[in-house]
């Protein structure tokens, strides 16, 4: 329990004050968390003097030192002359807790000049003092002696537990609770100030399901959070980060927003100031890290090294989100479930982004005569048929078909980011004719392949291409200095030294190996082998994914860029020579293997080979011996195993290590994890931790979260 974390760390410390932060968005609970502890008899009775300070966005050094003489001093002694300056209410401070061993708590500290008034008044002299502080900015340059406590949201068994701790049901309510309970949950998403507000206020209802009703129309529209803790945060914001913030508001409530996706919309929508040294995306991500760091946006899913892949805003921060920027007059939120009857060539003139999609409770405002510069559609069927010959951003959420493109697309000269769900004709013109265009995506898959056609690489600036493996399109015949990442279909005769000539800076590469005849009605196999090499021209790729057809062989490289990171190979064949070539790769930490190698013995004989890997996934049907001596792998943290229907054991190489490992075991022989199981007895719990997802075996297993690459 956290409480009992606490006050371990409270009543363990021995040397100069030591420093505790409790950090977290607002409403999560930090201040009740802390008097939970302050007021622990336990804490109460090793402390010699306590004091609570609670600063308030527009402090005052003299009224904050004010607070804490009458938290720290008896009443009898709390006398506080009228006049004292300053200088002499910290001479106060420092003479009451001088040789004594204190505890302050600093309640809701967001600015780091508030910290330095307060700590040089603290004296230092005796040992075990501490100071215990809550905030929702993360700051980790407070002091040397720093512990840190990141406050998480409810999971659904304890939103529901403390609801029903604030709301008792009686029997003959049982009922109608039950039926509103999993709305309560998703609605509320986590946050416990919300859920007891929610259960205060039902719990002064007659009608449970009508007061629900009324509660959840308010939860969703407008948020029933108070504003002002939020503002606290958002207020202090440099203008870049308020406009990165706003910018969460086009997306629907509760959604999921790839991080890779964000940025470029960042970076089309103009937000990001190059800095010297440093990328677009590389800014742009730190953007991202700040408005995580201050409690605004939430961390839905972290690759194995802790970078952030998907990201959301929770539902109470939206609500304040979509608020602030119709305010600000830039965003305009359509409701098509509850405005079905209106064309939306009435919203198409009246704010600077605009984002439809159909929700229960999402509305809409209208503002002035502004042109929307983004438009993001997340609903089927749309219709908006005027010019928008300022468009920066249009974006189609993946989920959408579309038969048609609903928009007069013609002279969207000033288009930076396009992310469509398949190819128009209408498409050619506006792609081939734009000066400014940065990203395109056009995410369709499938077969028979479309042929797109050559103009799609005239755009100068194109920093990121990614089609689906329905789309082949030509090399280009310029160089593409400034394109960062290309996903689309490759054929055999485009795998040539000049034609990776054409991208020097390329840093992400996804092809989708395809033999020539699949471009035609009667395809067939490939014939002959699929060469290959030249990707160490590519001197600065990082990050490289190979996907094979059924039905086609290919050759793998003997030589890849030195600094590759990331490599994913699906429906290879690759051999053991391959294994051993990749072993070498020095740089290397992720390496995913799908189907890729179909012997049935993995020996490889590198020592000191996968020297920085982190994460292998290995996906081997046929696998049935695999060898690692004991110099192999040595900083391997995350083993993903599936469908290894033959392989009975994992390398005792595993067992001999002091570097934390996870196994996740799917679709598995039984051998395989009775062998996995053994490893973890032979190392300590917490160095091993075994995840099974299969239904046959003991769910408690289970419990440890998957690592996303």
């Amino acid at each position: 329990m956290i409480v009992e974390w606490i006050k371990d760390q409270l009543l363990s410390s021995r040397s100069q004050p030591k420093l505790i932060s409790i950090v977290g968005m607002a409403g999560i609970g930090k201040t009740t968390l802390a008097k939970k502890v302050y007021e622990d008899p336990s804490v109460a009775l090793h402390f010699d003097v306590r004091g609570w300070i609670t600063i308030p966005q527009d402090y005052t050094k003299r009224q904050m030192l004010c607070d804490l003489l009458q938290s720290i001093l008896p009443a009898e002694l709390n006398v506080i002359k009228k006049g004292s300056t300053t200088d002499e209410l910290e001479v106060q401070v420092r003479l009451c807790l001088l040789g004594k061993r204190y505890l302050i708590v600093l309640d809701n500290i967001l600015s780091t000049q508030a910290w330095f008034d307060i700590i040089q008044c603290l004296p230092t002299d005796i040992g075990g003092s501490c100071i215990l502080l809550t905030t929702s900015h993360l700051k980790q340059d407070y002091y040397s002696s720093h512990y840190i406590h990141n406050m998480t949201l409810l999971d659904p068994k304890e939103s529901w537990d403390l609801f029903c701790d604030i709301l008792p049901i009686k029997e003959h309510m049982a009922p109608k609770i039950e039926k509103i309970r999993n709305h309560v949950v998703e609605k509320c998403d986590g946050l416990p100030q919300l859920i007891v507000e929610v259960a205060k206020r039902l719990s002064e209802c007659n009608n449970i399901q009508e007061g629900w009703k009324k509660i959840e129309k308010e939860l969703e529209s407008l948020g029933i959070l108070d504003r002002n803790s939020i503002t606290v945060s958002y207020n202090p914001l440099p203008h870049h980060l308020k406009v990165c913030f706003l910018y969460f508001g086009v997306f629907p409530k509760r959604n999921r927003i790839l991080v890779k996706m964000l940025i470029r919309l960042w970076i089309a929508e103009g937000f990001v100031k190059p800095l010297n040294h440093y990328e677009l995306e590389d800014e742009a991500y730190m953007y991202l890290q700040e408005l995580i760091d201050r409690s605004l946006v939430l961390i839905e899913d972290q690759s194995f090294d802790g970078k952030i892949k998907t990201c959301r805003m929770h539902s109470a921060m939206h609500s304040f989100c979509v608020g602030e920027a119709q305010k600000e007059g830039i965003l305009c939120a359509v409701n098509t479930r509850q405005h079905s009857g209106l064309s939306l060539d009435a919203f198409a003139n009246s704010c600077r982004w605009l984002g439809i999609y159909s929700h229960s409770f999402d509305y809409y405002v209208l503002f002035g005569t502004n042109i929307p510069r983004s438009i993001f559609f997340f609903l089927e069927n749309s219709e908006m048929c005027v010019p928008l010959k300022v468009l920066r951003v249009l974006v189609f959420d993946t989920s959408i078909s579309l038969q048609r493109v609903p928009l007069n697309l013609g002279n969207l000269v000033f288009l930076r980011y396009l992310s469509i769900t398949q190819w128009f004709e209408d498409l050619d013109d506006v792609v081939s004719n734009n000066p400014n265009l940065q990203t395109l995506v056009v995410s369709s898959s499938g077969a028979p392949s479309v042929h797109l056609p050559s103009s799609i690489w005239k755009p100068p600036h194109l920093r990121h291409l990614e089609l689906g493996n329905l789309y082949i399109v030509d090399p280009p015949n310029m160089v593409k200095e400034n394109l960062h990442s290309l996903s689309c279909v490759v054929r055999p005769i485009h795998c040539r030294k000049e034609v990776y000539d054409k991208f020097p800076n390329i840093k992400k590469l996804k092809i989708f190996l395809k033999d020539d005849t699949e471009a035609s009605p009667t395809h067939g196999s490939c014939s002959n082998p699929i060469i290959l090499d030249n990707f160490a021209n590519l001197k600065g790729l990082e990050k490289l994914s190979i996907s094979i057809s059924t039905g086609c062989i290919a050759a793998l490289p003997e030589l890849y860029p030195s600094g590759l990171k990331k490599l994913k190979l699906s429906g290879t064949n690759m051999s053991e020579k391959d294994l051993t070539i990749i072993a070498t790769l020095r740089e290397l930490r992720v390496l995913k293997l799908e189907n890729a190698f179909h012997g049935t013995v993995w020996n490889s004989v590198v020592k000191g080979g996968f020297y920085s890997l982190r994460f292998l996934l290995l996906e081997a049907k046929k696998l049935k011996q695999w060898v690692a001596s004991s110099d192999q792998f040595p900083v391997l943290k995350h083993l993903v195993l599936r469908s290894c229907y033959c392989l009975e054991r994992i390398p005792e190489r595993f067992a001999r290590t002091s570097t934390p490992v996870s196994i996740e075991l799917e679709g598995c022989h039984s051998s395989l994890v009775a062998s996995a199981k053994r490893l973890q007895r032979k190392k300590s719990s917490k160095n091993l931790k075994i995840k099974i997802l299969d239904p046959k075996y003991d769910k408690s297993q289970n419990k440890h979260t998957k690592v996303s690459i």
